[in-house]
């Protein structure tokens, strides 16, 4: 074994030194003009000798062709378009995959753009480009490019943000049309984020780059709906998710993320109750209980903002300002009369 690793490792080394491995072209965007295509171009490419235009190469469903020689120095943008090919190759707008890279004697990534209505990356309309945007995956930390609908090109400067998002919304309810608290909606590709979760009103609201996404509807961990959906540019998506099931309780996602502590625990006589909350609400409380079942006294917190900590000091006294005996004490999470947490409070004096 060790002798096999050695030899893989020299094999390695020699095929390293026999081809220089360099980072690809990338097209940061692709518009058609008047039937042209024109396509932005940066290189990112700092090692000497750098490799000029002829050594890349463009391929498509049409075909492939090398570029005509020209200057392509490292972190520059250019802009090229079927002229400077050395052959003809036309680029469909409707649907297509493309690939940049270098000639056979650099070793390097090849950047690809395809789009149509069976991939991520929807065809442009007239106006329109598509423009490269990253996406991530929170979960196995991976990144990628993928090509978005933008109605603000900036061929041949900086890309910026304008014009390549839009908004998917709606609602999630049970059969008989009621809200449903809770219920994940994931998407993918993920953009750093891979879900949203409905609020009380069973409303779920998120800005996102202009692709096309695979949507999943979860509740109570259970997936219903499994669709896709096109989000465009400067627009609206919206989804109502109706799910087969009479259930209008919040879902066990917002339960397990709900947070409900308090501290000092043992007390006397003050203690801080703190919670947080996976989704915004209003109309949050938080109501005192003795250990027989009996409401003592209540606290309203109003509206709460997702993920946003709340505390408020409980005195041991009840609704009537009169302290309260040493015992067990329960304090429940409580949104429009449904509980969503609970925590055990011991008083001592």
């Amino acid at each position: 074994m060790k002798y096999r690793i050695i030899f893989i490792a020299l094999t390695t080394i020699c095929c390293l030194q026999a081809n220089i491995i360099i980072p690809g072209p990338v097209c940061n965007e692709l518009m058609w003009v008047d039937g042209q295509w024109n396509l932005e171009m940066y290189n990112r490419i700092d090692q000497w000798p750098y490799p000029t235009l002829e050594e890349c190469y463009l391929s498509a469903n049409a075909g492939s062709s090398y570029f005509l020689p020209g200057s392509f120095l490292p972190y520059t943008l250019i802009v090229v378009d079927s002229t400077d090919l050395q052959l003809a190759c036309p680029l469909h707008p409707m649907q297509d995959e493309i690939e940049l890279g270098w000639n056979g004697s650099l070793v390097g990534s090849s950047c690809w753009i395809t789009y149509g209505p069976d991939q991520y990356s929807m065809a442009p309309l007239p106006g329109e480009s598509l423009v490269r945007k990253m996406f991530s995956d929170p979960i196995h930390f991976m990144t990628w490019g993928l090509y978005c609908r933008d109605t603000s090109p900036t061929m041949g400067e900086s890309n910026d943000d304008t014009g390549c998002y839009g908004t998917f919304c709606g609602n999630v309810m049970n059969a008989q049309g009621l809200p449903l608290a809770g219920a994940i909606v994931e998407y993918w590709p993920p953009d750093g984020e891979y879900n949203v979760i409905t609020d009380m009103n069973g409303e779920f609201n998120k800005e996102m780059y202009t692709v096309r996404y695979d949507i999943q509807v979860i509740y109570n961990e259970v997936t219903y709906i499994d669709t896709t959906i096109c989000v465009a540019p400067d627009s609206t998506t919206y989804c109502d998710f109706v799910l087969p099931i009479t259930s209008a309780k919040p879902s066990l996602s917002i339960l397990r993320k709900s947070s409900l502590t308090n501290f000092p625990n043992p007390f006397n006589p003050t203690t801080n109750i703190q919670f947080t909350l996976p989704i915004s609400l209003d109309d949050v409380m938080v109501e005192i209980f003795n250990n027989k079942g009996q409401k003592i006294t209540k606290h309203s917190c109003g509206a709460v903002q997702v993920n946003t900590p709340t505390t408020f000091t409980w005195d041991g006294t009840d609704a009537a300002g009169r302290a309260v005996a040493s015992g067990v004490y329960f304090a429940r999470l409580m949104s429009r009369g449904m509980q969503l947490k609970e925590c055990k409070m011991l008083l001592l004096k």
